[in-house]
């Protein structure tokens, strides 16, 4: 039978241990009580981040730079519970990332990899309103100092149960015989030699650094994003719930109706604009059509912007007890976002005039897509606005502007901006051949369809990347030809 422990005493004159309480910045917003240690996703991330040092550096992105990001995602949404919006955001998000091997075009890319990871974000912090949506960004970040404890526990824990040491012991020895029997297979046959040339990374001092940067910052990203969802921070504790109604209906009807109106004026003017011709606009502003046009695009996209901002105003504050006021918050918010329909559809046509006039760019394009989904989430809160229920809106909107970047990622932007511009030139004989050739590989083969005698202008043999890891679908159709515009053609 064993005798209790004896508590320390302190020594005689000596004054106990002051115990210093812990200070959570975090509070109840994001607590990490009863978070498991999971050496398996510190592993995973741990060879996510070293996938990346093997195939990132000295490469275009391409089909290497795609299976990290997909590897991340995989890790990260991992140990998230199945929700139906979470598989949702991960079957959109992986065609977002993988836009890397299908287009050459940086800024497409970049911005679905961005979308994905908005996407990633919202998903795993399962946020419903405007303002957890926008706090899911900062979870990941935040996560690399909330998730400290947690870490501390699960290296902790693997080194008691003793498997730290035999994993490192098999690491060991499963790399030097790959380097062993892989050089002398190398140094036997020349087919072998070059398919580890292709797949073995060089590991000179150069790039060293590099490589484990990459380790560090591709692996701690991947282990932040999966303690978010094995964590994650309470978002919706942040939205500040139902707001107190108005006491009388003229303090939001008024103003709303106030926009309406002034909605209705330019509804009136754009029509005075189409069947007064252009006769009737020079007179009247001494601006060409192209010229008008032109001017007001960027306001309107803001103006619509502004009108989802003063619909979601009016829903908070304006009362709804009865079926009267419930009748006039629909009547008036429903003429509000269908004179924004007509604003939208004015905005877009004036881009389509002017690209006829002056060309197409991947910005116009891009803006268009924009101002697009603007108009889709008008049409949501339309669809919200019959029944006064809109809980659904935020995640919707996110989920509909991912889909609309996948769409403009699919339809290739450069390869679409280049075919219009060598139409317009077949029609008109204007072009920019400096504009031309800032495109990305994607243009090239729609750019092929020049007229062989100005086809220099722009396109000039170049070398083809023999890399299969850095493997690019828009680079392959280019087939070794690059955009110069050196030779000197002059633009018109």
């Amino acid at each position: 039978m064993s005798t209790p422990a004896t508590p320390a005493v302190p020594a005689p004159g000596q004054p106990p241990a002051a115990t210093v309480p812990s200070v959570d910045v975090f509070g109840d917003l994001w607590p990490d009580t009863g978070v498991p240690a999971r050496p398996g996703v510190v592993g995973a991330a741990l060879a996510v981040g070293l996938l990346a040092a093997l195939v990132i550096p000295e490469r275009e992105p391409g089909i290497g730079f795609v299976a990290v990001m997909l590897a991340m995602g995989t890790v990260a949404f991992g140990p998230a519970p199945t929700r139906p919006y979470l598989v949702a955001s991960f079957a959109l998000a992986v065609p977002l990332a993988s836009m890397f091997a299908v287009r050459d075009a940086a800024w497409i890319a970049v911005l679905c990899l961005l979308a994905a990871g908005a996407l990633g974000c919202v998903a795993l912090v399962d946020a419903r309103s405007v303002p957890g949506i926008f706090a899911s960004a900062f979870a990941p970040p935040l996560a690399a100092v909330r998730g400290m404890p947690w870490l501390g526990r699960t290296v902790k824990g693997v080194g008691r149960l003793g498997s730290l040491w035999p994993v490192l012991r098999t690491v060991v020895l499963s790399v030097a015989a790959v380097t062993v029997f892989g050089a002398l297979f190398a140094s036997a046959d020349a087919v072998f030699a070059r398919w580890a040339d292709a797949v073995v990374p060089d590991l000179t001092v150069d790039t060293l650094v590099l490589r484990g940067f990459l380790l560090v910052v591709v692996g701690g990203i991947t282990l932040a994003a999966a303690y978010v969802a094995l964590n994650p921070p309470r978002v919706e504790r942040l939205h500040p719930g139902e707001a107190t109604p108005v006491g009388r209906t003229f303090e939001w009807l008024v103003p709303v109706g106030l926009v309406v109106a002034l909605y209705v004026g330019f509804v009136l003017a754009q029509a005075a604009a189409m069947f007064g011709g252009h006769a009737y606009l020079q007179e009247t502003t001494g601006l060409t059509y192209a010229e008008y046009v032109h001017q007001g695009f960027g306001q309107l996209t803001v103006a619509t912007l502004l009108t989802l901002g003063v619909a979601a105003a009016a829903a908070r504050k304006a009362p709804r007890g009865t079926a009267r006021e419930r009748l006039l918050l629909r009547v008036a918010l429903g003429l509000l976002g269908l004179l924004t329909l007509v604003v939208v559809a004015s905005a877009l046509y004036r881009m389509h005039v002017y690209e006829e006039a002056y060309g197409f760019t991947e910005l116009r394009v891009l803006v268009s897509v924009f101002e697009g989904w603007l108009g889709l989430v008008v049409l949501l809160v339309l669809v919200a606005g019959i029944r006064l229920d809109g809980w659904w809106l935020p995640r919707a909107a996110v989920l509909t502007g991912a889909a609309a970047l996948l769409g403009l990622a699919l339809l290739n932007p450069d390869g679409y901006v280049a075919e219009r511009n060598v139409e317009r030139y077949l029609e008109t004989g204007k072009i920019d051949w400096d504009y031309l050739a800032t495109l990305s590989a994607d243009a090239v083969p729609a750019l092929e369809q020049l007229p062989a005698d100005v086809r220099h202008c722009v396109l000039v043999p170049g070398t083809e990347d023999g890399d299969v890891i850095a493997w690019n679908l828009g680079r392959s159709r280019a087939d070794g030809t690059t955009l110069d515009a050196s030779a000197g053609c002059p633009s018109s």
